[in-house]
């Protein structure tokens, strides 16, 4: 994309900031976006507007939504791989990650690691594979360092304007408004970042399919989903909500905009140790409505978070200041980030196609000899 083109997108960008969209996306993080009508009523608006200003918004490739599933409910453990490469071995890596399965995002990644960062969705039943996969096998012969964490739920942040000036068409960032909401908000451990006690299966296969679907895009109708699936439309609205809603298998909606032009803009991996779980409580607490902030999850078992930022360059600095002053304040035990790169990124669904009669089928011992042949192959 040139400059001009550049420049000619983020005046569309500026506009598309207007306080009827913003009410509107707002009101998608509160409420989801699969009742229009009760939606368009919350936030005082008709359900035509929505409607249009929703698709719009999806077709010119502002918004996406996609359903952020309750993985230990299925049976799966969240990981987070954060990895230098070798020399000259980035599509072995990549190619190695891809053939596993059970992996949900992969992208370069730049600064404490220059190498990959992978997102995993792997069977709980079966964790140390995974474990001995990554340290056995790939680790010795395509990574030069790494860093392994399971996960709990991933949470993402609603889009908030709080910080926005509509007028002026800017964003106001309040660093140190943030640290004090740190520093004052409640040590009360928010039940969502709990450590998982057990990891039923609580899906069949029609159901994981319409999860699936529901990943690639949020707003996907019942008649749509239907004809996918083989089903009719009443029968995937039963299973929507007396399985899905009624078992509280989606944690949320990814909201996912930008709320600053790509251009000038970057996202990071945070990993950030706290000193104590109160410390991480804290935090916690004041994540909500935060501009910056895309995503957050807790380490199992440690007073860690992984979280998503995205910042306008021009503010990182005043972010990792902010981060030092909570160290400071004995908030913040230790941190470090990564940069993602957004033209590498890959996504994918959760990995319906090996779960067979409620069963998540992992073949350890192939994936071993096809992880060899891979490596083998590019030495």
């Amino acid at each position: 994309m040139g400059l001009y083109n550049d420049f000619e997108w983020m005046l569309r960008y500026a506009k598309m900031l207007d306080p009827i969209n913003a009410k509107i996306l707002e009101g998608l993080g509160k409420y989801g976006p699969r009742n229009v009508r009760f939606l368009a009523k919350s936030i005082c608006l008709p359900p035509t507007t929505v409607s249009f200003r929703v698709n719009r918004l999806i077709n010119e490739g502002y918004l996406r939504i996609n359903a952020n599933l309750d993985h230990p409910k299925l049976g799966l453990m969240k990981a987070v791989l954060f990895a230098d490469m070798l020399p000259g071995l980035e599509d072995t890596l990549w190619r190695a990650i891809e053939s596993l399965g059970f992996w949900t995002y992969i992208s370069r990644c730049y600064g404490k690691f220059d190498g990959v960062y992978a997102l995993f969705a792997f069977p709980a039943e079966q964790k140390r594979k995974l474990e001995d996969y990554i340290d056995k096998v790939l680790g010795p012969k395509a990574l030069a360092h790494y860093l392994f964490f399971w996960i709990n739920n991933r949470y993402t942040v609603a889009p908030s304007f709080l910080w926005f000036d509509f007028q002026g068409k800017g964003w106001n960032f309040q660093w140190r408004k943030w640290v004090e909401e740190i520093l004052s908000a409640p040590e009360k451990f928010p039940e969502g970042l709990r450590d998982p006690e057990d990891y039923p299966i609580l899906v069949d296969e029609i159901d994981l399919l319409i999860l699936k679907e529901l990943e690639k895009d949020g707003t996907v109708g019942f008649a749509r989903l239907a004809d996918t699936l083989g089903l009719t439309p009443e029968g995937v609205r039963y299973r929507y909500y007396r399985h899905i809603i009624e078992q509280n298998l989606i944690v949320d909606y990814d909201i996912a905009i930008f709320p600053y032009p790509p251009q000038i803009s970057d996202m990071h991996s945070f990993v950030i140790e706290f000193e104590n779980e109160n410390a991480l409580a804290k935090f916690a607490n004041s994540l909500q409505k935060k501009p910056f902030i895309a995503s957050y999850a807790k380490v199992i078992q440690k007073d860690f978070v992984i979280m998503h930022t995205y910042t306008p360059r021009m503010e990182f600095a005043n972010l990792i200041e902010s981060l030092n002053q909570l160290a400071e304040e004995k908030i913040v035990r230790n941190f470090f980030h990564v940069t993602l790169d957004f033209a590498s990124s890959k996504c994918q669904t959760i990995s319906y196609e090996f779960f067979k009669r409620k069963t998540w089928i992992y073949d350890n011992q192939k994936k071993l000899e096809e992880l060899r042949e891979i490596i083998e192959c590019e030495l």
